[in-house]
């Protein structure tokens, strides 16, 4: 079941609001370091490195293990290594509360990394595919009671057991760098979130929608 999906397409932007496209969730809101730019179809996230885009908290934004969830949407990173994790995407277990669920560029590659908070701690995913610099990825988070599945084009990139309970990441949707830290430089497009483990070939479908 489809919750949220931003399209960041001119029609669902008013100001420095972009509306969900579908899933009746909340608006995101551009901070002064975000902008919407013409993207592959239509137009894209811009974001500089500095910047992010919040969703408010949301009930139908609480991320369940129990029911499993999927994060999908496609990104072009347009700087190199920098020495620092860089933010894609975070969300806490609550307002101001620890990491719930975090994706970061490594410091010295393009490569991802994924973080679920469980009730022992935090536990990673790390992906073996790099992304090209000033290329389009498409990029998938799923989620369900065995594990945390990492999906890069399409295809399963990294599989990782969870032994503990996660905890539901509650709190606001960040994209781009979470506050105070560094954000990724580059654009995000067609971001949906899905409440329900997504099988490959759905997530495949979905990295073909936006060409």
């Amino acid at each position: 079941m489809l919750v949220a999906h931003w399209t960041f397409d001119l029609d669902t932007v008013d100001g420095r609001r972009v509306a969900a496209a579908g899933g009746g969730a909340p608006a995101l809101e551009l901070d002064e370091n975000a902008e919407i730019v013409p993207g592959r179809l239509g137009e894209a996230l811009a974001l500089d490195g500095r910047g992010h885009a919040v969703v408010p908290a949301a009930p139908q934004l609480v991320l369940s293990q129990v029911f499993g969830f999927t994060l999908a949407f496609s990104v072009q990173v347009t700087q190199g290594p920098t020495g620092e994790w860089r933010g894609l995407v975070y969300k806490p277990v609550a307002d101001q509360d620890a990491r719930g669920l975090g994706i970061w560029l490594y410091p010295d590659a393009m490569r991802l990394r994924v973080q679920l908070f469980t009730v022992k701690g935090p536990d990673f995913a790390d992906s073996r595919a790099r992304l090209g610099l000033g290329e389009w990825a498409h990029v998938a988070l799923v989620v369900d009671t065995d594990g945390m599945f990492v999906y890069v084009d399409g295809e399963l990139d990294a599989a990782v057991p969870l032994e503990h309970a996660v905890v539901s990441p509650a709190g606001p949707l960040y994209l781009g760098g979470e506050p105070g830290k560094p954000g990724f430089s580059g654009l995000m497009d067609d971001f949906r979130i899905f409440a329900t483990p997504l099988d490959k070939p759905a997530i495949a479908a979905l990295g073909e929608l936006r060409g």
